[in-house]
């Protein structure tokens, strides 16, 4: 039984890696993130910004495991480059809210159009079925990897 999960899970890892590398190569909206000139760091923590409305950088940290200060100089870059804004918290003066700023809404802007193309073509054959049961398992990978981080 172990044995056959591995092997699935080798198989499951190449399988989100192929799809990741499809999606740049095969995406013609793809190649205009490369305009945008962000890092991978960047690009990934803007992308739970974009996610995750109104959350603060200590939970960022804690998020990716990543230190504090980290976290900052990435956030301070984003914010000089106009892709974040920091929202004071109305109920805790000391901390502040994550939010998306000009180039940060022009950039989730982006992505949703490029993710709707790619969706319209390449998922389009695809059984409505099929794509929930993905769905449903890959939430509870992520909620069992999720609670075993914690």
């Amino acid at each position: 039984m172990l044995e056959d999960q591995q092997k699935m899970f080798k198989e499951l890892a190449v399988v989100f890696s192929e799809y990741y590398l499809n999606y740049l190569l095969y995406n013609k909206n793809a190649e205009k993130f490369t305009a945008f000139n962000l890092t991978t760091q960047q690009d990934t923590i803007l992308f739970f910004v974009k996610d995750n409305p109104h959350i603060t950088a200590n939970e960022i940290a804690k998020k990716f495991s990543i230190s504090k200060s980290a976290v900052s100089q990435v956030l301070s870059k984003l914010e000089a480059l106009k892709f974040i804004k920091r929202e004071p918290n109305p109920t805790n003066h000391r901390e502040f809210f994550i939010a998306l700023a000009e180039e940060g809404l022009a950039y989730q802007a982006l992505s949703e159009e490029a993710d709707n193309d790619f969706m319209m073509k390449h998922f389009a054959d695809i059984d409505l079925v099929q794509l929930q049961n993905v769905l449903q398992t890959m939430k509870k990978v992520n909620a069992s990897i999720s609670s075993s981080d914690e």
